[in-house]
């Protein structure tokens, strides 16, 4: 078991995840999505997941809103699981996510 690891090797189990499935954001990402099933589109459910995360109304969310508005949707991470996730939603790499980060992210793998 992994207890604390640097940025470097973060990314390395992230980029094999064939090797470190625990690394995978791929299942993560499929339990956030599967509160999905009760609205219309992805776009629909992203709004709200937004909505539910964005906690200071500011129209992103940081690794702090994220970690808390994943407990509150009974999807529970290591602090590397959420390192893991947020590098993969933020896209542009800026320390937050946008509302379309958000959307490309959950859109691209459904």
């Amino acid at each position: 078991m992994l207890a604390k690891a640097d940025e470097y090797t973060e990314k390395y189990m992230e980029d094999n995840s064939q090797v470190f499935p625990e690394a995978s954001s791929d299942v993560l990402i499929e339990k956030i999505k599967k509160g999905s099933k009760g609205y219309p589109s992805m776009q629909d459910y992203a709004i709200h997941l937004m909505k539910v995360l964005d906690k200071n109304n500011d129209g992103f969310v940081d690794v702090v809103e994220f970690s808390n508005g994943l407990k509150s949707l009974n999807v529970f991470c290591s602090k590397h699981e959420e390192h893991a996730l947020m590098r993969r939603f933020d896209l542009n790499g800026d320390g937050k996510i946008s509302m379309e980060e958000f959307y490309n992210v959950l859109a691209a793998s459904f």
